[in-house]
């Protein structure tokens, strides 16, 4: 009882020491990204309702795997553009990992077996288009292979991906040579 009590207490401190664990307050119209497995969709918010947010997503958003309509709060951030993005790491043993918008990236997804048959994992070049200030970067296809065209579509689309997401591991770990 006493370890789930300072669990508790663990958390909430937490909580009150840094805000990005507490809910953010948004207001309908506010652009925001919401999340779906570290890929991000961008939407306008509609209305608040008791646990989240009705979020309304341009009609060429997708594709997304969560329902579009209802949002519980700690999956919507507010939206941001910044022209280049840090990923630091901590303790300072390493040297940061820079994301500018207009530099090519490469996105490497397993292969869906309904779409590739030929290869497990399908690398994926595009371009940064935008970065939102959480560190999710939105990017145009530059791959002219119709099976990377494909993955690319079905996994990211017009969304943001996190630069934390596993597709872009390659690319974190060439960035950072």
């Amino acid at each position: 009882m006493k370890v789930l009590t300072a669990a508790w207490l663990f958390i909430a401190a937490l909580t009150a020491a840094n805000p990005a664990w507490a809910k953010y307050e948004l207001a309908p119209g506010d652009t925001v990204l919401t999340n779906c497995r570290d890929i991000y969709t961008k939407g306008v918010i509609k209305a608040k309702v008791d646990d989240g947010y009705t979020v309304h997503f341009p009609k060429n958003a997708g594709p997304i795997q969560c329902p579009p309509f209802r949002w519980h709060a700690e999956f919507v951030l507010p939206f941001q553009s910044v022209p280049e993005y840090r990923l630091k790491f901590l303790g300072g043993f390493k040297k940061d990992i820079v994301f500018r918008t207009g530099e090519a990236v490469t996105l490497r997804f397993e292969a869906d077996k309904r779409i590739v048959k030929s290869r497990a994992v399908v690398d994926i070049d595009a371009q940064i288009t935008d970065i939102s200030a959480n560190g999710a970067i939105a990017v145009k296809l530059l791959s002219q292979d119709p099976e990377a065209a494909a993955t690319f579509w079905q996994q990211v689309g017009s969304n943001y991906v996190d630069v934390r997401h596993k597709a872009l591991e390659a690319e974190r770990d060439k960035r950072a040579r």
